[in-house]
Formats: structure tokens, C-alpha cells, sequence
């Protein structure tokens, strides 16, 4: 039994974080103000008036350079940063996990094939009529509607795949916890950027030393994912972290505004979060008759909540958080800012937590 092709499921980070995109813009999109550049951490070292292009008459400063494509410039550098950390955990998380199954093979004086056959093949018990079921649901697409009797071989394998993939998983995390291993490849030094959490419904400690800026619409299946995380967190880190919400509406999700808009206004009732976290809960039911339901269980008032629906400065409001967010380079939802560091994606609690304890031991 080779062991490779067990070990992607022990990655931890996903080399591409799930995220709900935004469409390419049909034009470059007015740059930011300097009030809203970001600060000074990579390439800022450089002399701001120093001269990047020149002409008779006239020249361009390095500042007017970066008000131009700073933060383009830095989104590049944190994606750089983050897929290079990303590469080098699997890597070592990798490298260990090899390393620990031919420690354990040589401890029983086995081969590592004889260990994985004991430890992995011989515990996972054949595909039940019920999951072969399921997973020829799950291949539908794929099998393009060829009949299970056709391919029900195949269908089985990737149970069987599946169900050793996870029995792998569970085994070495044993054989690490009796190691006392873990990864402690560092999280890099990232660029820092100047974000406003403006006067943005928040949860945690106002004097929080992490203050965590997210981005984030209703419409979107990783938001829903990543607010479960966000609870996690500050659950976890009760009293160190503060969670900033942010709109960022998507343009093809239709309810996405209107939904925003349900939220701000049960939060002029003091009602937000209830209403958030049920629409979170329920990102696929957000039609107008939904958002009544979902403000009457958050027990609002729903004369008031109704008028203020209907005022255009709520409207206003979502789009100047969806202005503010694109002026950060902020693409797709969700995206957030831990103390200025952008992060991109639905990513693990775990790159969270690592960051937010680099934090607190800074």
C-alpha cells in the first residue's frame, strides 16, 4: 500500500482559498486616495518624492506611483507569502509524517507497506450499499449519467479511497500525538495595510489587541463557512480578538444588498448579530418573505425595521463598505484583515489562530 497518495489529506491549508469572486472589472477602477493608501511596511522604505519617471518639465514621485498600484502591489506580495507558507507546511507536515510512519515501521520491524496494510487497509471495512449510494450522487457530473450497474466498480474504489484517506488521517494524528510532533514552520512578516472598521457592527473586546476586519456578504457559501470560524475564535480567544463586519455585496447575488440592508437596519434595533447569524445559517433562503421571518425571530420592531429598509442611506451605507473594501484591493468574499493583514478565502481556524498568537506575542 503506498503511502503518497494518502497524505494530501493531512494538509491542513488549501493551496487555493475558497472564496466567492468578484467579476474582472470592465475598466481599471479610480485609485485609491492617499488617506486610504497602505502603510508603510514592504516598499515603502523607498524616498516617496523620489523620481520613477521623468520628462522634460515634468516627473512622476514614487508616492504617486504607489497611490496608483500600492495596493495591487501588496495584495501580490501577501499572495506570494501566503502560497510560499502554505507550500512549505505541506512540506514539512509531509516530510514528518513520512518520517514518523518509518520510525513506527521500524519499531515492529516491518516494512511501511506491511505497517500502512495493518493500520489503514485492514481497518477499513468494505463500501456499504447506502455509501456507494451517496457517492454515485456525489459523482453524478463526473459519471454523466452513466448507470451504477456500468460503473459501480469505480464508485466503490473511491469510497474505499475516501474512507482509507480518513482512517489514515486518524492513525498518524495518534502516531504525532505519541511523537509530541507539530509543524512550526512561522507564519512570514506580511505587509500591513490602514484599515477602517469605520462604525461597523462589531463582536470582542473594543480594546482587543487582534482586530480582525472581515469582509463578507450573505449570499456567499464561504462566508457562512467562515463565520463559523469567526464564532470559533472568539470564543477561543474571548477578550484578545475583536471581529469587525464589513459588506461587500456581490454583484450577482441579487439578495446580497437587500440582505445587508435587513441587517443594518435590525441593528438600528440592537438586533444585528441575531439577524446575521440567521441569515448565515441560511444563505439559501433570503428571499423578502425570509428576511420577514428572520427579523420577526429576532423579535425587531417590524414597522420601523420596514421604514428603515426603505431608506436610500442604507443603501449608501452598504456600498460605501463595498467602496472601502475594493479601495483595499478586496475581490471576492470572504476576505480579511487581522491587524492589517489581508487573508483571502474561507481559510482554517488554524492559519487564523497561528496568526493571531503571532500577534499577541508581538
Amino acid at each position: 500500500m503506498n503511502l503518497r497518495p494518502l497524505l494530501p489529506a493531512l494538509l491542513v491549508f488549501a493551496s487555493v482559498p475558497a472564496a466567492c469572486k468578484t467579476p474582472p472589472p470592465a475598466a481599471t477602477p479610480t485609485p485609491p486616495a492617499a488617506s486610504s493608501a497602505p502603510a508603510a511596511t514592504s516598499a515603502a522604505s523607498a524616498d516617496p518624492a523620489a523620481s520613477v519617471a521623468s520628462w522634460t518639465g515634468g516627473a512622476i514621485r514614487r508616492d504617486a506611483l504607489e497611490a496608483e498600484v500600492g495596493n495591487k502591489l501588496i495584495q501580490m506580495e501577501v499572495e506570494y507569502l501566503t502560497n510560499r507558507f502554505q507550500t512549505e507546511m505541506q512540506a514539512a507536515e509531509q516530510l514528518m509524517v513520512e518520517k514518523l510512519v518509518e520510525e513506527e515501521a521500524a519499531r515492529r520491524t516491518i516494512t511501511t507497506d506491511e505497517l500502512l496494510v495493518a493500520e489503514v487497509e485492514s481497518k477499513v471495512q468494505a463500501p456499504t450499499e447506502a455509501e456507494i449510494q451517496e457517492m454515485y450522487a456525489a459523482l453524478a457530473r463526473q459519471l454523466r449519467g452513466a448507470p451504477l450497474d456500468q460503473v459501480r466498480d469505480l464508485v466503490a474504489g473511491q469510497v474505499t479511497q475516501r474512507k482509507q484517506a480518513e482512517r489514515f488521517q486518524a492513525w498518524v494524528e495518534e502516531l504525532k500525538k505519541a511523537a509530541g510532533a507539530k509543524v512550526v514552520v512561522p507564519f512570514p512578516d506580511m505587509p500591513r495595510m490602514q484599515v477602517s472598521v469605520d462604525d461597523d457592527p462589531s463582536l470582542g473586546a473594543a480594546a482587543a489587541p487582534v482586530t480582525i476586519v472581515q469582509f463578507a456578504e450573505y449570499q456567499c457559501g464561504y462566508c457562512g463557512k467562515a463565520n463559523a470560524t469567526m464564532k470559533q475564535l472568539l470564543k477561543d480567544y474571548d477578550g484578545k480578538v475583536r471581529m469587525v463586519y464589513r459588506d461587500f455585496p456581490l454583484s450577482f447575488h441579487e439578495q446580497a444588498i437587500p440582505a445587508a440592508i435587513a441587517a443594518n437596519c435590525a441593528g438600528a434595533q440592537g438586533k444585528y448579530w441575531e439577524i446575521h447569524d440567521l441569515m448565515m445559517v441560511n444563505q439559501q433562503s433570503l428571499a423578502e418573505s425570509d428576511l420577514v421571518g428572520y427579523a420577526t425571530k429576532a423579535g425587531v420592531d417590524l414597522a420601523s425595521w420596514q421604514s428603515c429598509r426603505q431608506d436610500p442611506a442604507q443603501r449608501a451605507e452598504v456600498m460605501a463598505d463595498f467602496e472601502a473594501g475594493q479601495a483595499l484591493g478586496v475581490t471576492g468574499t470572504p476576505a480579511f484583515f487581522v491587524n492589517g493583514i489581508m487573508l483571502s478565502g474561507a481559510l482554517p481556524y488554524e492559519l487564523f489562530a497561528l496568526i493571531i498568537d503571532q500577534e499577541l506575542a508581538r
